[in-house]
């Protein structure tokens, strides 16, 4: 049985968001594209003969008891077995906190994980997406191979293939909750039914799936989402879009060239601005 492993989270962003209605546990029934992208966190998990878990990291804003969700992860796989020792998570944070882009959901699958196979758990992928879905809507997604169109309140998962994509990422450096962007969204439309499958096979075809339902509550109160789509635009996306509840934007651009020659147009403009700016692609 191993000790300690060190697996990274990829963070994620949501390509279209449709908000269908609130259902009556207070959840919202959603229809959304997900797509995992290279910017990582790291975690460093080890067993330890302490019982207990220990969560420590290099942001001192991150929780570190039950508000975690890594440690809501792995407690609740710990109680499927009958091991007696503790374990110790180390999170290195690179994916922003609050920004929209599922870093706590990611850590949290990449935890599961990470004990099942400190353990020597043969469970199948399923049973861990069991668990992941009592701990958050997003954690199945980071436990499913390639992007996903993702149903119910975000948990049933289809595969789907979608072209890579090259994208640069602004962060304005604050969190937006997601319980109030999704308290203050009020159904209005629900436009037409899109498939996804059909129009989502180039980077050009990508820019027509792109849709936020959250973007125009978020936008209102906080305006800057606005000016990062029009940056993003100015400097050659083919389209740009809030990720998730936000704040992040993405733009989508054509091939690594295009997109590498905007991050570099953008990251000064941006860190005048206190905002920051990174470039990613998609991961499977």
């Amino acid at each position: 049985m191993m000790e300690k492993i060190c697996l990274v989270s990829p963070a994620k962003i949501n390509l279209r968001l449709e908000i269908l209605k609130k259902r009556s546990d207070g959840y919202h029934e959603v229809r959304t594209l997900l797509q995992k992208i290279s910017c990582y966190d790291t975690l460093r998990v080890a067993l330890t003969k302490r019982r207990g878990i220990f969560i420590t990291s290099n942001n001192p804003n991150l929780p570190t008891g039950r508000d975690n969700l890594v440690y809501r992860a792995v407690e609740s796989l710990l109680k499927t077995t009958d091991y007696g020792g503790g374990v110790r998570v180390f999170i290195r944070k690179r994916i922003p906190l609050g920004a929209g882009l599922g870093g706590g959901s990611s850590d949290a699958a990449t935890a599961l994980k990470a004990v099942a196979l400190l353990l020597g758990l043969d469970l199948p992928m399923e049973a861990l997406q069991g668990i992941g879905k009592k701990i958050g809507a997003d954690v199945p997604f980071f436990l499913f191979e390639g992007a996903a169109l993702a149903t119910g309140i975000g948990d049933c998962l289809k595969r789907v293939d979608l072209p890579e994509l090259w994208l640069v990422l602004i962060y304005p450096n604050f969190e937006v909750s997601t319980r109030w962007a999704y308290e203050h969204f009020v159904l209005t439309r629900k436009g037409l039914r899109l498939n996804i499958r059909m129009v989502a096979k180039t980077p050009d075809g990508m820019v027509r799936v792109l849709r936020n339902d959250l973007e125009g509550v978020v936008s209102r109160r906080y305006p800057q989402i606005d000016a990062m789509k029009e940056m993003l635009c100015s400097a050659g996306a083919l389209g740009a879009l809030m990720s998730g509840s936000g704040p992040t934007v993405f733009g989508v651009f054509e091939n690594e060239r295009a997109a590498m020659r905007a991050y570099r147009e953008l990251r000064i403009p941006c860190q005048m601005k206190g905002w920051t700016v990174f470039k990613a692609h998609s991961v499977p």
